[in-house]
């Protein structure tokens, strides 16, 4: 890793998502939090999550496509001035009035679209700038920083929310966008596939969709595999539904367990960053994906037969591991065996696939727990976790063949 992070133009990339995802986390904290404490239900933020689902399915597949047409660090700095200009726009607005509630459902949902744009991006901005044999290191620094910036979030965001106000969380949000955007636009990057994507400029984007589709469909149990290794992902952020309605009607208790339970996750991330790449030598890839997936849904049952908030807190530390080591060993065999040119579709296409997925659960999920108490869908998300674990033991060894593959023609090259 210190080879790795000596790259001037690595570190600008990782200070750069440092401050834009600590605005992302302070903003997704205190809007998910002021909309139940304000509406005393889980309906608002639930139908909230629900449209910003719907929507980010649709457009998934069209931000692949640009991804993959235009340069990744373009599309990065896009992002970053979208949240600056949304966020300051609303924060300004909160010095002189209160908030309506489409006002925070837009920031939600705009926020969201970010995170669709940053991480395919992202990907193929790493897989494209930085040597094969760095994969494994840069996704764990990054992983690192992001529940780095998490851990600030967590931490800072209750005490803002209760000292100050919403409106003050979202002004430092702009702030660290605007950071973000003008460290990111020193990065030296050169856009390398500019002649693929000059030869793919006559087609159009649902052309485009399907040679992405065509890709998946041939390559033998990518599919599958895709689907369940998004699986501890998509249990945390259907938790994000979850968690402050558990918070607050089931374990009756404030703010500051809802901001632990979000530091905790992002140490248990931390630690997997720094330790997966020599959990995975040990005990295999393979082992370590469902190893990670089922010891997820073991915790999460845990939690929900101990309705305390230590159990919850020392939960989220767990599952920040888990879910942090499945998506880091998942990245680096996505950069491994998808070309360069298609790497933005296919990460697109499968955040789709995510995203429906989320959708189908935040709906299940909106009419269920004000009915059932969030607990019952915690445990909902643990049964689903189990199959993933199944899916993942009988794809993998795939990929890990493909990846194999890979390897060996690459040193031959050398």
């Amino acid at each position: 890793m210190r080879e790795v992070f000596a790259n001037r133009q690595f570190r600008k990339l990782f200070f750069s998502n440092l401050f834009s995802g600590f605005g992302q986390g302070m903003t997704m904290i205190g809007i998910a939090w002021y909309l139940v404490e304000t509406t005393g239900s889980a309906e608002l933020l639930g139908s909230t999550m629900f449209v910003s689902a719907v929507l980010m399915f649709v457009v998934g597949p069209y931000i692949g496509t640009l991804i993959d047409r235009f340069s990744r660090k373009r599309m990065l700095l896009a992002e970053h001035a979208i949240g600056f200009a949304v966020l300051a726009a609303l924060a300004v607005w909160g010095f002189f009035g209160p908030y309506a509630e489409w006002m925070l459902i837009a920031v939600y949902l705009v926020t969201t679209l970010m995170f669709q744009i940053h991480y395919p991006a992202q990907s193929a901005l790493v897989q494209e700038g930085f040597e094969p044999r760095h994969y494994n290191d840069i996704n764990s620094l990054l992983e690192i920083e992001g529940q780095t910036a998490s851990v600030l979030a967590g931490g800072i965001a209750g005490f803002l929310l209760e000292a100050y106000g919403l409106h003050v969380v979202l002004l430092i949000n702009a702030c660290t966008y605007l950071a973000a955007c003008g460290l990111l636009s020193t990065m030296a990057y050169t856009f390398t596939l500019e002649r693929e994507a000059r030869n793919n400029s006559g087609v159009n984007w649902v052309g485009q969709l399907l040679q992405s589709w065509r890709y998946i469909r041939e390559k033998r149990g990518f599919l599958l595999f895709g689907i369940a290794a998004l699986m501890p992902f998509i249990a945390v952020m259907a938790g994000n539904l979850l968690k402050p309605v558990y918070v607050n009607q089931t374990l009756k208790a404030d703010v500051t367990v809802f901001s632990l339970g979000e530091t905790a996750y992002a140490i248990g991330a931390v630690a997997a960053g720094l330790l997966v790449s020599a959990v995975a030598r040990k005990f295999g890839q393979l082992p370590a994906m469902v190893g990670s997936t089922l010891l997820f849904a073991f915790v999460m049952a845990v939690m929900v037969a101990l309705p305390y908030g230590w159990a919850l807190v020392g939960a989220y530390m767990i599952f920040g591991w888990c879910n942090a080591s499945v998506r880091l060993i998942r990245q680096s065999l996505y950069m491994t065996v998808v070309p360069k040119p298609f790497m933005g579709r296919v990460m697109s296409f499968f955040n789709s696939i995510g995203m429906m997925m989320r959708l189908l659960l935040i709906g299940v999920f909106t009419w269920m727990i004000d009915r059932t108490g969030a607990g019952m869908g915690y445990l909902v998300l643990a049964g689903l976790l189990l199959l993933a674990a199944a899916g993942i033991v009988g794809t993998m060894r795939y990929l890990l063949h493909d990846a194999a593959g890979q390897t060996a023609v690459a040193t031959e090259e050398r």
